[in-house]
């Protein structure tokens, strides 16, 4: 099951709006307050019902609604839902396609890593049809995941407790630490006090102290996994032939430079037939996509949230620097800070009305401002250079 395509019109801050996504990585991204989050909410509720206060029609409008097409075993469903309420706290009657909330996953930017210290193994949440289709609205808890593990690895040591499926999703968490960072790997579950160890170069460690970021890339997998698992009881399935929708807020929350790099495709990896609809503010997500996968908002002249257009060619972004993506993709006007600007302005013009002192000044402090190797500190020496023997006060 997937979502083919998403019209949005007078929800929020998007007036009209269409969406069309392919079956595997869409990564929405966009200046600040583009609508990003209102797009995921949209294809949440799709698979919703009852009331809902999280959406709402935009200010200038009387109505607002969102038409989504969903292909499910081949065949295209459409599904019209009506949002006409303004107030905050009021609330509007939808009806989605509920049946199918259990192939709906919603991450949202709640997602925290407190320690849990588990003094007992618990059994499998109950995730009946209500509490699914509410999940859809509310997102998913991901908090689950130290339980779940425990006890499936406990739980594998006795013959035909697990069933195959259970066999193969332990296996597939077990190995997620190692397709995350291949120089870590799970170790085992402590006996006395049911914590998690894994192999690090630097010595086996607790779970808890792994780096923020790696815990945030565990949470969503292994939390995906248990889901899976609770929603798919009789039968079990594998959680790599898990072929539903995943929408995760903010993909780079918690994560270093270095994983947000690396985020999209170890989803990829590790759960192949998924779709997944993310939002995001990382340069490092969008740079290491492939084309077909960004979904690039902007406002026109008008200020109307429309689709950008981005290089039609097999590379995307990938050549891009970080500040051209935040330039032209994020809408950063400039990356600089005002102290650097104030500077070179400052610079410049003192080389046009050739005074040297305060070029000098200007040019020992952007020395001082620039990166050790920034080819533009040669450039300014130059001008610098041109006029010196010609000093005006």
């Amino acid at each position: 099951m997937y979502v083919k395509s998403i019209d949005i019109e007078n929800i929020a801050g998007i007036t009209k709006l269409d969406l069309n996504f392919n079956t595997q990585m869409n990564i929405v991204c966009g200046e600040n307050e583009i609508g990003k989050t209102t797009i995921l909410e949209c294809v949440a509720h799709t698979f919703s019902i009852s009331s809902t206060n999280i959406l709402k029609r935009n200010v200038l409008s009387k109505y607002g609604k969102f038409e989504s097409i969903i292909n499910i075993d081949n065949q295209n469903i459409n599904k019209i839902i009506s949002i006409n309420d303004f107030i905050p706290m009021s609330n509007t009657q939808i009806k989605g396609e509920y049946q199918k909330s259990k192939y709906l996953m919603s991450l949202k930017v709640g997602r925290t890593f407190n320690y849990e210290n588990l003094q007992a193994v618990s059994k499998d949440v109950d995730k009946q049809e209500h509490i699914v289709y509410e999940e859809a609205k509310h997102g998913v808890n991901i908090h689950e995941i130290k339980n779940w593990f425990v006890n499936r690895f406990l739980y594998s040591a006795h013959a035909g407790s697990l069933t195959y499926e259970q066999s193969e999703n332990l296996k597939l968490a077990k190995s997620c630490f190692s397709i995350i960072d291949d120089k870590f790997s799970f170790s085992r579950i402590m006996a006395s006090d049911n914590e998690i160890m894994v192999n690090t170069p630097n010595g086996e460690i607790y779970y808890e102290y792994l780096s923020s970021g790696f815990k945030s890339i565990i949470s969503i997998l292994f939390g995906i996994i248990k889901d899976i698992e609770f929603r798919f009881k009789e039968p079990t399935i594998k959680a790599k032939d898990f072929d539903g929708i995943i929408l995760i807020d903010e993909l780079e929350l918690h994560l270093h430079p270095i994983w947000q790099a690396k985020i999209s495709n170890i989803l990829k990896k590790v759960f192949p037939k998924v779709q997944f609809i993310v939002t995001t503010h990382s340069p490092h997500i969008i740079q290491n996509a492939n084309p077909d996968e960004i979904i690039a908002l902007k406002r026109d002249k008008n200020g109307i949230i429309i689709k950008k257009e981005i290089p039609n060619n097999e590379f995307g972004f990938q050549g891009w620097t970080v500040e051209e993506v935040l330039v032209d993709i994020m809408g950063m006007e400039d990356t600089r800070t005002e102290i650097y600007k104030n500077s070179i302005r400052n610079f410049q013009n003192a080389i046009s009305i050739e005074n040297y002192r305060l070029a000098k000044e200007e040019f020992d402090k952007l020395n001082k401002l620039l990166h050790p190797d920034n080819y533009l500190r040669k450039l300014l020496s130059f001008d610098l250079a041109s006029i010196k023997g010609s000093e005006v006060d």
